[in-house]
């Protein structure tokens, strides 16, 4: 099997993206500069004595594995028209709402996808027809410079600020079931984005 054939079938197998799509998400990745991770020779004899080995890989793997949830956020994604018509809303007004982070979007070369969680699907028909209610608000409690998978990520992990029955609950989840929108803010603000 030649490198090429086998790199889509693992695309595939793995994150059920195509090439394209993973050349895609690699552009979302900030660029490998050893000079600003560089450990002092201090630092690097520490962490080797705390048994704190180099791995190469390890960062290969990561960054592979973020690409990968990115290229799916991206091929699930609409496009502005595709919001314009969900929300029916004009083109100028979706261009608003992202520019006032009410909606997540995602660049694309020279426009922008909007990923598909955010939005409501209608359980007869499967389309989505409108955001999440509260969404608009939690987004602008977000960091600006949150990375996608770490938006992902959020709006999908159970927060202690959510707890409904005993039962941390997800943003998204917690927003659906109707609970309140300003636990969810409280909830993003109480994160340490930077620190993880």
């Amino acid at each position: 099997m030649s490198t090429i054939n086998e790199l889509d079938q693992l695309l595939h197998d793995r994150f059920d993206i195509s090439r394209d799509d993973f050349v895609a998400a690699l552009r979302t990745l900030p660029s490998v500069r050893p000079w600003a991770t560089t450990l002092s020779d201090d630092e690097a004899r520490l962490l080797d004595d705390a048994d704190f080995h180099e791995d190469p890989q390890a960062y290969i793997a990561a960054g592979t594995e973020i690409a990968g949830h990115v290229g799916r956020l991206a091929v699930s994604a609409y496009t502005p028209d595709e919001v314009k018509t969900i929300l029916d809303i004009s083109d100028s007004r979706v261009r608003q709402k992202r520019l006032g982070r009410e909606l997540w979007a995602i660049p694309d070369g020279q426009s922008w996808l909007f990923p598909a969680p955010q939005f409501e699907t209608n359980p007869t028909t499967g389309r989505p027809f409108r955001q999440v209610r509260g969404l608009s608000d939690v987004f602008k409690s977000l960091p600006a410079d949150l990375h996608p998978v770490a938006v992902d990520g959020f709006l999908h992990t159970p927060q202690p600020e959510l707890n409904r029955d005993g039962r941390d609950q997800a943003p998204l989840d917690w927003l659906r079931d109707g609970g309140d929108v300003d636990a969810v803010i409280a909830a993003a603000l109480a994160s340490d984005w930077y620190s993880r």
